[in-house]
Formats: C-alpha cells, sequence, structure tokens
C-alpha cells in the first residue's frame, strides 16, 4: 500500500509538473506575441483576458496541489526517519537487555559491541589497547555465555530479537 501511494503521488507530481510546464509556456509565448503586437487569441466567443485568467487560475490550483503533495512526502520521508531512530533505538535496548542477561563484564560488553560493529579481533586489540588473546578469550566467553558458536550466531540473536513475528512468518 505505501509503494502504491508514493507510486500515485510521484505521477500526481509529474502531472503536476506538466500543467506547470504548459502555463509557462503560453504565458511565455503571450509575452513574445505581446512584445511584437500580434494578437495570439484570435477567437470571436472568448477574448484574451479571459484566457490568461484560465490559465492563472490553472496555474494557481495546480501550484496548490503541488505544494500540498510536497508536503506530504516530506511528511512522509520525516515518518520514516523517525522509524528508523526508534528501531536504532530499539536495537540498542535488545543488545543492553541480552548483555544484562548474559552478565557480561563491562570489558565483555565492550568486545561483543566491538564485535557486533564488525571489528576483528586485531583492531578490537588495538583498539582496546590489548593483546589480541585477551580479545579471543573475552569473545570466546561472550560466545559461551550467549550460547552460541560464533559472530553470526550473535548477531542472529539480536535481528531475530528485533524482527519479532517478521521473522518467522512463512510465505
Amino acid at each position: 500500500m505505501i509503494y502504491s501511494k508514493t507510486k500515485y503521488q510521484l505521477h500526481y507530481l509529474v502531472l503536476n509538473l506538466l500543467v506547470i510546464g504548459a502555463c509557462e509556456i503560453f504565458f511565455l509565448a503571450d509575452v513574445i506575441f505581446d512584445v511584437f503586437n500580434y494578437d495570439l487569441i484570435k477567437l470571436h466567443w472568448v477574448s484574451h483576458t479571459q484566457v490568461e485568467v484560465v490559465f492563472t487560475l490553472c496555474l494557481g490550483i495546480t501550484l496548490f496541489f503541488f505544494v500540498h503533495n510536497i508536503r506530504s512526502l516530506l511528511n512522509r520521508q520525516k515518518k520514516a526517519e523517525t522509524s528508523v531512530k526508534v528501531a536504532s533505538g530499539e536495537l540498542s535496548l535488545v543488545i543492553q537487555r541480552y548483555f544484562e542477561i548474559w552478565r557480561l563484564t563491562p570489558s565483555e560488553t565492550e568486545v561483543a559491541l566491538l564485535l557486533f560493529k564488525g571489528f576483528s579481533a586485531q583492531e578490537i586489540a588495538d583498539l582496546r589497547s590489548t593483546k589480541i588473546g585477551t580479545v579471543k578469550n573475552q569473545s570466546s566467553v561472550v560466545y559461551q555465555k550467549a550460547n552460541v558458536k560464533n559472530r553470526n550466531e550473535l548477531f542472529a540473536i539480536f535481528v531475530e530479537d528485533l524482527l519479532g513475528d517478521l521473522g518467522s512468518s512463512s510465505t
């Protein structure tokens, strides 16, 4: 549904731009013909001013809907950005909750977070100014407390919890 609404809004924007473009062409041609003193519209049943009024109203109405559509799209973008922030915060809460359940020490927590962020054992050792053996030992303790075999399984715990029912639904 979100996709179809966005697609509809994009088509609507294109239609608005086409109308605005047509009005721009009319007014540009009108100015050029006025400069050369040539009557652009030679219809007996409608005056030149009436045609200009119709194009002006059309342009005004189109601009109103164009601005409304842009505001709607910007609001949807803002909501999406807020959802991403909430999801990021939720992931942080999920991680902290598991670290508490596993009773990780502050050092193990730091190592687990760095593992989660994708740092190698050597990079973690460099960042923490410790030996790689210490990092490998702390990583093993984290895996043991989490009851997993490696970093991928550790990461999967958090993703599955964050996804909830979405991760277990069959298609």
